[in-house]
């Protein structure tokens, strides 16, 4: 449960950045327009983190309130506080209005007055550290790049992969929805979204940090339709000889962090499994040598990353060598939108799908495994589309044609290439 001192503590943090919004935050909480809930309104198994501003609800991420201090409360107060400037703004307009935009505006505006100010908290630092001739260039540099930051208003461009190079791999997610695999984009729309989102590990200040600390290339995100469903970073792990490619931290859109009242946008399926492919993609092509995938799981994950081919290693740790489930068909498809894969990729992934056949000649004892079998065969299905790289289609009919009659659904695959495929070519 937060407490009042809790909400104190984050306000003296803001006072001391912004003495005047500090002020009136200070006296907001004096006057009870900010507050906490009462006893009776917390929930017994403590699931949920909130506290009141002028009677509205402010959802606090847990994970982020455990591991951040004040910082998720700072910024539900300063997302708040934009908010009522803009509402009475928009109280003191004359004419006809219109509710649900006013909404939008609303909601916007406090957004954009939190991302402002924790832009206004990098530059100050930067401006202090202007003295030292070894950061000297670099933050004239990062200065300049976060005042245009603050100063757009554009917003982040839906994008059909094309010739944007932050786009890395294109893919589908959920029923058909296109979605791209692209490096972090660094603007007010961005980091407004993230600042709206209701993200374990991600938040404004720490997309911010990376970007100072040159951090900025080991994040990467899901685009769909110009709205960003989840985010991934990745650091090395190096030990004595060892060296793998870790996701340090992965999360993807669950819903939102201000306005109960605003209805939750509806997130399609798939987010996590897009981001693993795209981070595999990345391990396959990257120059470095890495020995695996490597990540830090959290028991309500684990099922998750079993389910896409991780293995334990340790407590808490897991390993990625051989992709499976909806993980095998999103990297399918991220490879088939690539004009060139490169060859590495093409034989890992030929690998895969001989690795995929392979498990059709066993028989489904159960409920799950005849979920898995038919997830292997729309996977198989998928290398037999007109769209698939020859070389897919190639290594599905050379296994059939070693192991057909072992496999039920043979006849089903070859007809399938024969009338909604690729026909063999």
């Amino acid at each position: 449960m937060i407490k009042r001192e809790n909400i104190k503590q984050a306000i003296d943090a803001i006072s001391k950045r912004e003495p005047e919004i500090g002020y009136s935050l200070d006296e907001m909480l004096g006057t009870g327009k900010i507050d906490i809930p009462s006893q009776a309104d917390v929930s017994p198994r403590g699931e949920d983190l909130y506290f009141f501003f002028d009677k509205e609800k402010v959802s606090i991420n847990k994970f982020l309130y455990f591991n951040e201090g004040s910082v998720p409360i700072e910024q539900g107060l300063l997302i708040k506080y934009g908010e009522m400037i803009k509402r009475q703004e928009l109280l003191n307009r004359t004419g006809s209005s219109d509710y649900k935009q006013f909404v939008i505006e609303i909601r916007k505006a406090g957004l954009k007055f939190m991302v402002t100010h924790e832009i206004d908290y990098v530059l100050a630092r930067l401006r202090k550290s202007q003295g030292m001739p070894e950061k000297a260039q670099r933050n004239e540099g990062l200065i300049s790049f976060l005042k245009k930051v603050k100063q757009e208003t554009r917003a982040l461009e839906k994008c059909d992969g094309g010739n944007d190079p932050a786009v890395l791999y294109k893919g589908i997610i959920d029923e058909g929805t296109p979605a791209c695999f692209m490096c972090f984009p660094f603007c007010m729309d961005s980091l407004m979204q993230v600042a709206d989102m209701n993200l374990e590990f991600f938040h404004v200040r720490f997309l911010l940090k990376c970007l100072v600390r040159g951090l900025e290339k080991n994040l990467f995100m899901c685009l769909v339709e110009g709205k960003v469903l989840g985010l991934v970073y990745l650091t090395l792990k190096r030990h004595m000889f060892y060296k793998g490619l870790e996701i340090e931290f992965i999360s993807t859109l669950r819903g939102k962090t201000g306005n109960e009242k605003e209805p939750t946008t509806k997130v399609p399926k798939g987010v996590g499994a897009f981001l693993v492919a795209g981070v595999w993609m990345l391990w396959k092509t990257g120059p470095a040598n890495f020995k695996e995938i490597y990540l830090n799981s959290e028991i309500g994950s684990r099922q998750f990353y079993e389910a896409v081919g991780f293995q334990s290693r340790g407590l808490s740790g897991y390993v990625l060598k051989a992709p499976k489930g909806q993980l095998v068909k999103t990297i399918l498809i991220m490879a088939n939108n690539c004009e060139d894969p490169g060859k590495g990729i093409i034989d890992e992934i030929r690998t895969i799908i001989k690795r995929q056949i392979k498990l059709l000649r066993k028989k489904a004892r159960n409920e799950k495994e005849k979920s898995e079998r038919l997830a292997v065969i729309d996977t198989v299905k998928e290398c037999l589309k007109p769209t698939s790289h020859p070389e897919f289609v190639e290594t599905v009919f050379s296994e059939l044609n070693k192991c057909g009659e072992k496999i039920p659904e043979s006849r089903e695959l070859i007809n399938f290439a024969s009338e909604d495929g690729s026909g063999g070519k």
